[in-house]
């Protein structure tokens, strides 16, 4: 004999279908706002990255300016005199340069300077060097780039002693026109209020260029 049960199915009640959307809808504003955070976070990561690249690159190229500084040489009218390019102290630095930031032929005037309009900031000028003093060219002629906003720099000029090579010593100042030479080497420190210092070192290679020699003279 086969008994019939009677089969009862129950719904769910409209409290539990309120109860359900409401956690629904928490879970998915947990995950919104979770993803949120995890985006901005990316993006921040990604700004970060990209600032710290183009730092890198920017030192890089001034480095390579540095070791491609040529002994240039202009003539000067009013003295009658010939000299050699070279202008740097502890909060600037002017060069002569075989490299070009847009390998154009030729040689290149490099000016790092602090910044004309803020405290800090540090300004480069580039321009070509032809016939005459650079000095009046970057003043006059030069392309004026902002690089490593809020940063300062302070530089520093090696002088090797060519009778003794163990004689080495960081000056303040070179003036190429008084020594007629160039620096064996510069350094510079790049210094942020917030962020860590960075150091750069770049060696010239002064003793490829036959035409001169570091002078004993101070």
């Amino acid at each position: 004999m086969i008994n019939n049960r009677r089969i009862t199915s129950r719904g769910f009640t409209l409290l539990e279908i309120l109860i359900a959307l409401t956690l629904s809808a928490m879970i998915m504003l947990m995950l919104a706002l979770g993803m949120k955070v995890v985006l901005k976070e990316w993006t921040s990561a990604s700004n970060q990255l990209d600032h710290s690249i183009d730092k890198v690159l920017l030192l890089l190229q001034i480095e390579r300016a540095i070791e491609g500084a040529f002994p240039y040489t202009y003539w000067d009218q009013e003295e009658n005199k010939q000299y050699l390019f070279f202008e740097g102290n502890e909060k600037q630095m002017a060069w002569i340069s075989t490299v070009s930031p847009g390998r154009q032929a030729g040689m290149m005037a490099w000016h790092l300077l602090p910044n004309a309009a803020d405290t800090s900031g540090i300004d480069l000028r580039i321009v070509a060097a032809c016939a005459g003093n650079p000095t009046v060219r970057l003043k006059n002629h030069a392309t004026t780039l902002t690089v490593l906003p809020e940063y300062t720099a302070s530089f520093e000029y090696l002088y090797r002693d060519i009778q003794f090579q163990e004689k080495t010593e960081w000056l303040k100042t070179w003036s190429a026109q008084e020594r007629q030479s160039l620096p064996n080497a510069i350094r510079i420190t790049f210094k942020h209020e917030i962020r860590a210092s960075l150091e750069l070192i770049a060696v010239i290679l002064t003793d490829r260029h036959r035409r001169i020699r570091p002078s004993l003279k101070p």
